[in-house]
């Protein structure tokens, strides 16, 4: 929960902009505390003059109270529940004596409301604010949060990191962390845990921490030498940074070691190959002509579609991870509908799809039916 305490030189612009968004749709009147009349029964001019006629009690205070309380996208909160945290809120920076009107809106992709009100009390007194939000507020939205068991900023900040590791691994940022070290974690867990048979196969997992093996152009020296080098990627796949020899880790994850273990990791494969090829097709034709939806469907089985496209858009590469049976395979091996021609022909229907989108139902059938060979 985030709240926030804003404060507004006109009372009747913080009701319209409200009352506005009703108008809209995008809102609705929830609450309306303190006021002689329900809520069913006041009108626009009722509670503007509800607000006036408490502010005219001190004539130096010429502001009023918009406070908004925001709520993660995960929180499902019902009417009551809100009522109940905006009750609660308002006891705990001392305002539940206070008229005010709250407005739950529908306007962005998470719940929140707003409150409008004032601080001047019924004696003519002004409600201290100084430091209301480091204090008052914060120590409420503490003690909300706990009572409603809603998303804390805690839990928030541990999804982002949960977000960023694999396999509890943490992806390499640069410059965030010592990039020898990380990067030295992260081909230690990789080399040793999962079971892959080509350079292709080990970097696709290897990207999904922002590290790739580089062996260099075929006309390099490094190449003809069988010289490897790692290299840290930033967010858009762009290498950054200096790369680091093979040799230089203590795993010696060198070309010549890796040759080796791709040779025992292909009978290893094996098991798993029929298995991981079914579940992939399967959920290609659940998802034929959506890519973010084939990404999800494939998530939510332990798996990982890597692709490798240029700026043309054509597809260079497929792997598939497994990170419940630690196997990568390119889509070649697994070969039918998930081999590199035919997701290239994913990535161009959904193209077409964009550029001309299609409106009909049967047309629909009929470019989905070209992936069905």
């Amino acid at each position: 929960m985030r709240p926030k305490i804003d404060h507004s030189a006109s009372i009747v612009r913080s009701l319209m902009y409200n009352e506005e968004k009703v108008t809209l749709k995008k809102a609705e009147c929830l609450m309306a505390e303190n006021f002689l009349k329900t809520l069913s029964d006041l009108s626009f001019d009722d509670k503007l003059r509800r607000f006036e006629r408490r502010m005219q009690l001190n004539e130096r205070v010429y502001t009023c109270q918009h406070i908004t309380l925001n709520f993660d996208p995960s929180d499902q909160l019902s009417k009551d529940q809100m009522k109940a945290i905006v009750k609660m809120y308002m006891k705990g920076i001392g305002f539940e004596h206070q008229p005010y009107i709250v407005y739950l809106h529908y306007d962005a992709g998470h719940p929140h409301c707003h409150i409008v009100t004032t601080h001047v009390q019924k004696d003519g007194s002004p409600i201290e604010l100084f430091n209301i939000g480091r204090n008052q507020s914060e120590k409420t939205r503490v003690n909300i949060e706990a009572e409603f068991g809603l998303t804390t900023a805690e839990m928030k900040k541990q999804m982002r990191e949960r977000q960023q590791q694999v396999d509890g691994i943490q992806k390499i940022k640069y410059g965030e962390s010592s990039v020898t070290r990380s990067m030295a974690t992260v081909l230690e867990h990789v080399t040793r845990i999962y079971k892959y048979s080509s350079l292709q196969d080990l970097n696709a997992v290897l990207r999904l921490y922002n590290v790739e093996a580089y062996r260099g152009k075929e006309t390099s020296q490094l190449f003809r030498h069988r010289g490897l080098l790692y290299r840290v990627l930033d967010e858009n796949g762009k290498y950054i940074g200096r790369p680091l020899k093979a040799s230089f880790f203590d795993c010696k994850p060198t070309l010549d070691n890796l040759e080796k273990q791709f040779l025992l990791n292909q009978s290893a494969k094996l098991e798993c190959r029929q298995r991981m090829s079914a579940e992939v097709q399967r959920q290609i034709t659940l998802a034929p002509d959506n890519l973010a939806d084939l990404n999800r469907r494939l998530t939510s089985e332990k798996m990982r579609l890597v692709m490798q496209v240029d700026k043309e858009g054509k597809c260079k590469e497929v792997s598939y991870i497994s990170f419940a049976n630690k196997c990568v395979f390119s889509g070649d091996e697994l070969g039918g509908r998930c081999d590199r021609q035919a997701l290239q022909k994913l990535l161009d229907l959904q193209k077409t799809r964009a550029d001309h989108p299609v409106q009909t139902q049967t047309e629909r059938q009929k470019h989905r039916h070209r992936l069905h060979f």
